[in-house]
């Protein structure tokens, strides 16, 4: 049962398995064709050195709840939110070249149908990882209506060292950005 209804987000009541209300969220993209939103762990090579490129955004949820001034992203993206038969791969390389300015010499997917949290929402994503052989920005990035406050490389031997010394205080780390890092670190 829909009880509010957004252009992205719905929000809904299901039944547990004990047969109580359950309120969850689905986005309105959702297919059972597709994942919700595709997550792109970018890897670019600068200087001969291979380096993730992460996002430094400015999310309501996150500081209008007091968890962190930031939070610590991926370029990413909803499939299909505005191109309604947009593929997994058309939103992935869309989305590099919006938020990133670049776009990818490689591609791999990674992992389908990951839940984001399973017991706030339905949505489900999708990893890929992207690598740049030459880190030059062909687009000039968007904000996307002011989260994107920053765009940086860590050193891909340093991305470790980079989350764990992070001030987590000012920074929440988004848990897909850690899970893409897991399966991009193989792809080097």
């Amino acid at each position: 049962m829909i009880i509010n209804k957004t252009k992205y987000l719905e929000f809904k009541c299901g039944k547990s398995p004990t047969g109580s209300d359950w309120h969850y969220v689905r986005r309105t993209n959702d297919s059972k064709s597709h994942d919700s939103a595709v997550c792109i762990t970018t890897i670019v090579k600068k200087d001969n050195k291979y380096n993730f490129l992460l996002l430094k955004t400015r999310r309501p949820p996150i500081y209008s709840e007091a968890k962190a001034e930031f939070c610590i992203e991926s370029p990413a993206g909803l499939i299909g939110d505005e191109i309604t038969d947009e593929t997994l791969l058309e939103c992935a390389k869309k989305e590099l070249l919006e938020e990133a300015g670049i776009k990818a010499d490689k591609i791999f997917i990674e992992l389908y149908n990951s839940s984001t949290s399973a017991g706030l929402s339905s949505e489900t994503l999708t990893y890929v990882t992207s690598i740049s052989d030459d880190y030059k920005t062909v687009n000039q990035p968007v904000t996307d209506g002011g989260i994107i406050v920053e765009r940086f490389l860590v050193p891909v031997d340093e991305i470790h060292q980079y989350l764990q010394n992070i001030d987590h205080k000012k920074y929440s780390i988004a848990s897909a950005t850690v899970c893409g890092i897991f399966f991009a670190l193989m792809r080097i």
